[in-house]
């Protein structure tokens, strides 16, 4: 990064997100005649509803579609105390905010960058993003993407902060807690895991106080999900469709769901698919790489890896959820040696894909049955099958060799 190769690139990165972001905004603020956002904002009214019984002190436990940790309940009323009553100013603030988790994610990766290190994670971002056109700043997956990406920046040098952004991370949207495991087995894990407790235990126990219900309705209505249309395990069931339009499809808990007797039977199985994966990863993370070929990069690929497998095995795949995926692929590519290049390439195809689809051919999925809508769904759940068995052939069975990071954990 240090070459003046590397300031070019630098350079014309930020020109890239100054003028890609400003876009976004100003299709947002409805800015561009001739563009309009339609009801890409829609969850922003509802985040708004949310916020009215927020302040009070409540979180809406008998709302189904409230699935967050009581970190959400802090970011919601945050930006309506900002914004004020107005859905439009809600909305806006809302935007801004997002902004701004997108410019944090970006510093990052520069970050990372230096010493020697590639910019070609920045480059991936500032280019990827736009891919899912407004959703970035529509939804609230920015969010939990932002304090990731940021911990694994400071995972080398700051583990303990870092385990404090994880701890931050998972209190908005849980997965980020799994990124611990990008820490080295035996000494890197405990300075990190040191500052995830104590931020979880400190800033866990504030919401609980300050949130009624913080914990209940999140937990219950997470678990009584069912078998998402755009979920790779519901891939089967939208393609049977095409010929049993009896496979019914119902909206709950704020998205579509398969309705048939097998869909409860998938949804349980890919639960076990999540831990049985989870669980491989976890014995390699533990017996297999307690040699001195560990390296910062081993860490950053095994995250990917973590989350790629559950967001593949999960009962529910949103558009938005390809936001973790991107942020992820960056920070390993960051990194000259990491295995993970090929599934990053392949994120990116996913992330095209899911914008071909929704919101465009969404209704050949939840509606009448149609093979475009369909076909575009299931091509992205194989882009993304294929990432993923790629990305556990390149990084499990990689040959040891001597590290070519410059930076370490610290132990």
């Amino acid at each position: 990064m240090e070459s003046a190769r590397g300031r070019l690139v630098l350079i014309v990165a930020a020109i890239a997100w100054l003028f890609s972001r400003a876009s976004l905004l100003a299709v947002s603020a409805r800015l561009v005649p001739g563009l309009d956002a339609g009801d890409v904002f829609a969850d922003d009214e509802l985040y708004r509803r949310w916020s009215d019984e927020l302040l009070t002190g409540q979180v809406p436990v008998d709302d189904p579609m409230w699935q967050y940790p009581p970190g959400a309940a802090a970011l919601f009323v945050a930006i309506r105390h900002l914004a004020g009553d107005s859905i439009q100013a809600y909305t806006m603030v809302f935007v801004l905010f997002a902004l701004c988790a997108d410019l944090a994610v970006a510093l990052a990766l520069v970050y990372l960058a230096r010493r020697g290190n590639r910019l070609d994670g920045v480059v991936y971002w500032v280019l990827a993003v736009p891919l899912l056109t407004l959703l970035p700043y529509a939804r609230y997956d920015i969010f939990v993407t932002a304090p990731a990406v940021v911990a694994l920046a400071l995972l080398p040098r700051r583990p303990v902060l870092a385990g404090v952004v994880l701890a931050i991370g998972a209190l908005v949207k849980v997965w980020p807690a799994m990124l611990l495991i990008a820490a080295r087995p035996l000494r890197g894990l405990p300075p990190v895991a040191i500052g995830f407790v104590a931020a979880l235990v400190g800033f866990g126990a504030a919401l609980t106080v300050a949130y009624t219900g913080a914990w209940s309705g999140f937990t219950g209505n997470q678990a009584d999900r069912g078998l998402q249309v755009e979920s790779v395990a519901a891939t089967g069931f939208a393609v049977a469709r095409l010929v049993r339009p009896e496979i019914r499809v119902s909206y709950v808990y704020g998205s579509m769901e398969f309705v048939h007797p097998l869909a409860p039977v998938v949804a349980t199985a890919t639960t076990g698919a999540t831990l049985v994966a989870l669980g491989v990863l976890g014995w390699w993370w533990l017996a297999g790489r307690r040699r001195a070929d560990w390296t910062v990069t081993t860490g950053f690929d095994l995250a990917l890896l973590v989350v790629l497998v559950t967001v593949i095995t999960s009962r529910v795949l949103s558009p938005q959820y390809l936001l973790w995926l991107l942020g992820l692929a960056a920070v390993c590519l960051t990194r000259r040696d990491t295995a993970l290049r090929v599934p990053a390439a392949l994120i990116v195809v996913a992330t095209a894909l899911t914008s071909a689809y929704f919101p465009w051919f969404y209704a050949d999925v939840i509606g009448e049955p149609a093979w475009p809508g369909v076909a575009l769904l299931a091509a992205r759940n194989v882009v993304l099958l294929a990432a993923t068995a790629i990305g556990f052939h390149r990084l499990l069975r990689r040959p040891g060799r001597q590290p070519l990071d410059l930076v370490t954990v610290a132990p």
